[in-house]
């Protein structure tokens, strides 16, 4: 079994200083890399000095989000025509970046020598840094599992998918079995709000400290936010694009959280693992060495020069390749999988009594394994999982249709009323992003619940009540209907009406005014002529 790092024999003269994190998942799509991005962006913003390196060596995505085309990647160093500090690019926020080599995918697996090389750049970085961030490909590679144990800090970043909690169950559950004993920090991706965040983490807590016993703290989570999906478009990070965006406040928070539980933590070397790991392996090698003991094996040390002696795995290894790359007869490989099926029944046999084991199909053998154990839930899902994911990355399509999918997710879905608004609301807005127009006619809609029998009066009067206080609050207006603008026309005719009234009045009163003062001259002047004698 492997052994679990510990620091024990640190013989660097200088103490490191910086605090490497490794921030993982144990799929791909969770925003894992935006993530790093975006909290390392942040710890920079603390005016602390921050690296962050691209260790998904098969498929690079830190330069890509950051909208830089770097001259030198990761390739030139493993294959070592450039050094590290040769490689390393300035970005936003006087943030170092270590790019990875996109799409070559033969680095996605790396040797010892091309370990070697980085580790002893990155120990040296260690000195000249205040956090070395690590971004890990997804899932559970030798490599991945390696920076993880290797780093004095993990991240493990889930989202409310099934898929994402059960690969990031899983992949806990191989760190537990590689006796990995140091606690790792959780991310809630995609969360709908800190209470949401919580429901998802407590249930996947609850999980893994039930079945593997595995601490977990909860450092926080990010809430959905349209700005992260106009980050990824304009490769620009959502704390740089929108600074006071929702998700923006959330990563700052998370910064702050991680330097307060951090911050003052003592740390150890970064390339002190994979020294103490070669240096197991070689005891091992030396003290417990398994003699060939098939002579089909004796073949291929004797024909392909393999160094004797082996141990069991090795042979395995080196077996399986050939296997893999059909370079090995019929007969070698019938041979072969009769060493196999005698291993694995000598080890079976210490274990329990011995038993008759007939020949089998390996899928029978399963069926019977399941039994016998009573169908264990945790080996059941590890298997389907594996197996769909297998399928996918073969075929390239997923093992169920669109159709299937969605049934299925709502058929079992067990949450609040919350969480199915959310759904509905993500479905929705992902139909408008992708067809630029809304996945129903409001309009239309609001016609069918009023012609609908379902509806009866009083409903239909508080609908009708809310749209017009909708209305009012949008538009600062309480909503006129025609007759409202009919009757504000005929207000405006009668006020006109009633001014010419007025005008009118005024007219006459003016005119009888000067009436009144005409008879009264006339009146003056008859008397100043004499009285007429008929």
């Amino acid at each position: 079994m492997e052994l679990a790092y510990s620091n024990t024999s640190i013989n660097n003269k200088e103490q490191p200083k910086a605090k490497v994190i490794t921030i993982t998942s144990g799929k791909g799509g969770v925003g894992k890399s935006s993530t790093a991005t975006n909290l390392a962006l942040s710890l920079s913003a603390l005016n602390k000095k921050v690296c962050i390196f691209d260790a998904d060596a098969s498929l690079a995505n830190i330069n890509i989000l950051l909208g830089i085309q770097p001259e030198y990647t990761l390739q030139h160093l493993l294959n070592g025509e450039k050094t590290l500090k040769e490689i390393i690019i300035s970005g936003p926020r006087d943030l170092k970046i270590i790019p990875g080599a996109t799409g070559i995918a033969e680095y996605a697996h790396l040797s010892v020598e091309q370990k070697t090389i980085l580790l002893a750049a990155l120990d040296k970085l260690q000195q000249e840094f205040d956090y070395l961030i690590i971004d890990t490909a997804a899932g559970i590679g030798d490599d991945v599992l390696d920076f993880i144990k290797a780093s004095q800090f993990s991240i493990v970043i889930i989202t409310p998918e099934p898929t994402s909690l059960t690969d990031s169950f899983s992949l806990l559950k191989v760190l537990k079995r590689s006796n990995y004993d140091r606690s790792s920090y959780v991310i809630v991706n995609m969360a709908m709000n800190y209470d949401n965040s919580q429901s998802i983490y407590k249930r996947f807590e609850s999980a893994v400290k039930k079945y593997i016993d595995v601490d977990i703290s909860y450092l926080g989570y990010i809430q959905v936010d349209e700005t992260m999906i106009s980050s990824v478009t304009l490769q620009c990070p959502a704390v740089l694009l929108s600074p006071d965006s929702i998700a923006s406040e959330c990563f700052k928070k998370l910064a702050l959280n991680l330097d307060k539980n951090i911050g003052d933590q003592s740390i150890d070397s970064f390339s002190e693992f994979w020294r103490q790991q070669s240096g197991l392996e070689n005891k091992v090698t030396e003290k417990t060495p398994v003699e060939p003991s098939t002579p089909f094996i004796n073949k291929v040390i004797k024909e392909k020069h393999i160094p004797t002696p082996l141990n069991f795995k090795q042979a395995a290894d080196y077996c399986i390749k050939q296997l893999s790359q059909g370079n090995l007869s019929s007969d070698d490989t019938a041979t072969f999988f009769t060493a196999i099926n005698q291993y694995q029944t000598i080890a079976k046999a210490k274990e329990t009594e011995p038993v008759n084991i007939e020949a089998t199909s390996s899928v029978r053998e399963f069926y019977n394994y399941l039994e016998l154990n009573a169908f264990p839930k945790e080996d059941i899902r590890d298997v389907v999982t594996t197996l769909e994911q297998v399928y996918f990355e073969k075929y390239g399509k997923s093992l169920h249709s669109l159709d299937s999918t969605a049934l299925k997710l709502f058929a079992q879905f067990t949450g609040s009323e919350d969480e199915l608004r959310h759904i509905n609301s993500q479905l929705t807005d992902c139909y408008q992003r992708q067809f630029n127009k809304p996945l129903y006619d409001v309009i239309e809609h609001i016609k069918n619940l009023g012609a609908s029998s379902s509806i009866d009066k009083s409903t239909f009067e508080g609908m009708l009540s809310e749209l017009l206080s909708a209305y009012q609050q949008r538009f600062n207006t309480n909503y006129k209907t025609k007759a409202d603008k009919d009757l504000s026309l005929a207000h405006e005719a009668i006020k006109e009406l009633q001014n010419r009234h007025k005008e009118l009045a005024e007219e006459l009163e003016a005119t009888h005014n000067s009436l009144t003062e005409r008879t009264a001259l006339l009146e003056k002047i008859q008397q100043l002529f004499p009285p007429s004698n008929k």
